[in-house]
């Protein structure tokens, strides 16, 4: 999962996903949250991890991301888990 912070536009969250569409991955979930002054924005992508890669250095590249991570899989269902209640 890739996490990242951008300024409340959706000019930026097109940007995002035009940068999504051009990787070799398959988008699983997308996620675009509210937070203060800025969106949150939640990408579950699969695909060769030389691909993640690149997606995650190229969002990281626009200068309207604030703020970027990447979340091994396991580590963001069991955060999900834990925020619904389930664990």
């Amino acid at each position: 999962m890739i996490n990242l912070r951008i300024p409340q536009s959706m000019d930026y969250v097109g940007r995002v996903v035009s940068i999504v569409r051009r990787a070799k991955v398959t988008v699983r979930t997308m996620d675009v949250e509210m937070k203060d002054t800025a969106y949150e924005v939640n990408i579950q992508v699969e695909g060769p991890a030389d691909e993640i890669k690149w997606l995650v250095a190229k969002l990281d590249k626009l200068p309207e991301v604030l703020e970027i991570r990447e979340i091994p899989i396991q580590a963001a269902a069991v955060a999900a888990a834990v925020t619904k209640g389930n664990i």
